[in-house]
């Protein structure tokens, strides 16, 4: 498996380097949907009932307390992902990490039925989406897809797990895991339901 991809996108792994590029994506509020605030913190906290996981009561609070955690995550390399860039701008991202980086999930009720069984392999998630609202509905988040799961195999590959949206009425923002759609096309098959209602989501996997 390869990563490939119209000649006018390119992308990059999240690094010390490439974090002012990450910055510089997050910061368009407005741009990037619910990105701004969260910057993909959400899936490596563990437990929101934690004291020291207790979230600050606006977006604006989360923002500077997000943006901050996130750069010390990067700053030790704990936090995984891949940005896509459009003519050397950042204009997508995907998160990935193994489990152990993104323990959210591991603390819902519903999934705690489908923890793989035997362990052996290595278990690696794909958590988030971001895309610049001016390059949507270009591919731009299968790209970003693509290129995450070839870094996961030069790392060693293993099972790799995502939570896409199966159905939603409630817009774009919704979305962020991906959907069902794009992870079938890359190869994933749905396990079982995990999130229900007006947004539903499913667990994917495949390995790598």
């Amino acid at each position: 498996m390869s990563a490939e991809y119209p000649a006018e996108y390119s992308t990059k792994e999240l690094s010390k380097r490439t974090w002012p590029d990450f910055e510089k994506l997050f910061l368009k509020q407005g741009v990037v949907g619910d990105g701004w605030w969260c910057w993909c913190m959400h899936h490596h906290v563990s437990s929101y009932l934690l004291p020291e996981n207790q979230q600050p009561r606006t977006r604006a609070g989360r923002a500077v307390r997000n943006h901050r955690q996130k750069a010390e995550l990067v700053e030790k390399g704990c936090a995984h992902g891949v940005l896509v860039y459009a003519k050397g701008e950042p204009i997508g991202w995907c998160q990935y990490g193994p489990r152990e980086e993104l323990p959210r999930v591991d603390h819902t009720q519903k999934y705690r039925g489908l923890v793989p069984e035997d362990g052996k392999e290595m278990l690696y998630r794909i958590t988030c989406f971001v895309v610049d609202k001016q390059h949507r509905r270009r591919g731009v988040a299968s790209i970003a897809l693509n290129a995450a799961l070839e870094a996961i195999r030069k790392k060693g590959g293993g099972l790799v797990e995502a939570y896409p949206v199966s159905k939603t009425d409630q817009g774009s923002n919704y979305m962020y895991c991906g959907t069902v759609r794009m992870f079938e096309k890359a190869g994933f098959k749905t396990i079982a339901p995990l999130v229900t209602g007006r947004t539903a989501t499913v667990v994917m996997r495949r390995t790598i």
